[in-house]
């Protein structure tokens, strides 16, 4: 390793510390990546490369001495006239360097250093290794650069974090010791109605760095400043949760910003910041409370991929259809965003480069409430799989559906039922925050409620019919059919969609049962078997 590169990378005061809580998806063992086989595959790689290029340059050289590149030379200028002056580039060892920029760009991006590097350091790294005094890569130089870097990488991360809260603080921690937990009131975040360059890749990357710690990924700094022209635009004034409850900002028409992180972040970005001034922050600002208080910010909840999050924001509306252009992006988000749309009731068409949307209601407030929120429900948590068409119709037509009679829907989804009930008299309950937008989008009197809980908290409403297609796992099935029922007026008729293992049981007291076939390969993303129960009460369970 060259003089130039410890001074660099080296910081004997530095505290080296762990670096897994840092990067999602990067690969190295308990030692580093010393006895990673990448590191062998490169070498060996770049081994033959080397050789390649030093057999081409004596090809060349035996082609000169025999004189039969005269020929080559003649034979051009007899095509393109005398002025013709063919050059046949014969420098290996430029050639030999070209080479090992490649292999340390393949090496450093696959182990994603330059990533938690602060930018000013990382600018430096980049120049270091793309350039004529790029250092060999052998044996000998490429694994001790490589453990010197991994185990510098909490630090790296360390001070990108610093770089990030003086940049949009214009404190230092030492002057500022609540750190992220104050709220940061930022200037000129936009002029004439753009976003400051500066201004939008700090907050993209403070997004980053909160991305990487929930295990999300990055986002780009163009869809982090399309982010906020939309604030600016469709929200002025109004405080916005961004990035599943991460993040408050409000923006103003002014184009100024206020800026707050939730406590629950705060700690673990102040407690980065604590490895780099241990004394600065006070351990009440760098400390989980015991019990967080309700609706606080979850790390390890899932999200959607912060990937997922830019192209969703790049959405185009294009009159009857919305427009996204996925040239160059990732397949994996992009059909991670299609399967998000068409969750929400979207119509996807692809053609080449471009993906159209298609909805049957307007969903910029669900889109919204995508990008902000940056979750989707998902299935295993809220047990929801969209009915087919089939099986729902089936379903609809056993119940006597007339304009003048109420209706329930107790787990609506995004409306696959209650497209059969009458609009004007169906009530739709919903869990999911982003289904209840679609519901409320579509025209459904929606209430956005645990329905077990709401049941309990409602038992004098009385519907006509009910329609549902309850939640299966953990007995939930039984749970919510049972609490449906006591929402049943006495002359009305309730209709479910229930796991084929309850068939020909009765599980409501004091109603007639009557059960169809069993159904199968009825929702997506599941092959579970199914039966549809029509139940009523009977006349000695009339009351």
């Amino acid at each position: 390793m060259t003089a130039f590169q410890h001074n660099l990378f080296t910081n004997p005061q530095a505290e080296v510390v762990q670096a897994e809580v840092i990067a999602a998806g990067v690969h190295h063992t308990s030692t580093g990546l010393a006895q990673f086989d990448m590191i062998d595959q490169l070498l060996g790689q770049f081994r033959q490369r080397e050789a390649d290029i030093e057999a081409t340059k004596a090809f060349f050289e035996s082609a000169n001495k025999m004189g039969v590149m005269n020929y080559f030379i003649d034979g051009a200028r007899l095509a393109y006239g005398s002025d013709y002056h063919p050059f046949i580039p014969t420098d290996s060892e430029t050639a030999k360097t070209c080479l090992r920029i490649e292999f340390w760009t393949r090496l450093l991006n696959e182990t994603q250093i330059f990533d938690v590097m602060p930018s000013a350091k990382r600018i430096q790294a980049r120049a270091q290794f793309s350039g004529l005094e790029c250092p060999p890569f052998d044996e000998t130089t490429v694994r001790p650069t490589m453990e010197s870097l991994l185990q510098q990488r909490a630090t790296f991360f360390s001070e990108r974090v610093d770089g990030i809260f003086r940049g949009l603080s214009g404190e230092h921690v030492t002057n500022s010791p609540a750190g992220f937990s104050k709220k940061m009131i930022l200037a000129h975040v936009l002029r004439d109605g753009y976003v400051c360059e500066h201004k939008g890749g700090l907050i993209s990357d403070l997004r980053g760095v909160v991305g990487r710690l929930t295990g999300r990924g990055e986002p780009t700094e163009y869809g982090t400043r399309q982010l906020i022209g939309k604030l600016h635009r469709e929200y002025p004034g109004k405080k916005i949760a961004l990035d599943g409850g991460a993040f408050y900002v409000t923006v103003y028409k002014n184009g100024n910003a206020h800026f707050e992180v939730t406590p629950e972040v705060a700690v673990e970005l102040n407690s980065i910041l604590a490895h780099l001034y241990p004394l600065a922050i006070p351990a009440r600002f760098r400390t989980a409370p015991k019990k967080p208080k309700v609706g606080s910010f979850e790390l390890k909840t899932e999200r959607l991929p912060m990937g997922v999050i830019d192209l969703l924001t790049c959405l185009e509306y294009r009159g009857e259809h919305y427009m996204l252009y996925t040239y160059s992006k990732s397949e994996e988000f992009v059909a991670q965003t299609i399967s998000v749309l068409e969750d929400v009731g979207a119509e996807i068409t692809r053609s080449g480069s471009y993906v159209y949307v298609r909805f049957d209601y307007e969903p910029r407030s669900v889109l919204d409430q995508l990008i902000f929120g940056g979750v989707v429900p998902e299935q295993a948590s809220y047990q929801f799989y969209p009915t087919r068409g089939e099986i729902a119709e089936v379903a609809a037509a056993k119940l006597d559906i007339t304009e003048d009679r109420s209706f329930l829907e107790p787990n609506a989804g995004t409306a696959e039922l209650a497209k059969y009930l009458p609009m004007a008299t169906t009530t739709c309950i919903e869990l999911a925050d982003v289904r209840a937008k679609v519901l409320v989008a579509k025209g459904y009197k929606t209430i956005k409620a645990d329905f077990l809980a709401w049941s309990a908290e409602n038992s004098h409403v009385r519907f006509d019919g009910i329609l549902m297609n309850p939640p299966f796992s953990k007995g939930r099935a039984l749970a919510h059919l049972v609490a449906a029922s006591t929402l049943l007026d006495p002359a009305g008729r309730l209709v479910a969609i229930l796991p084929a293992s309850m068939i020909n049981t009765t599980p409501l007291e004091g109603f007639d049962h009557e059960w169809s076939e069993v159904f199968t390969d009825q929702f997506e993303g599941t092959t579970v078997r199914v039966a549809i129960l029509t139940a009523e009460r009977s006349k000695r369970g009339a009351q």
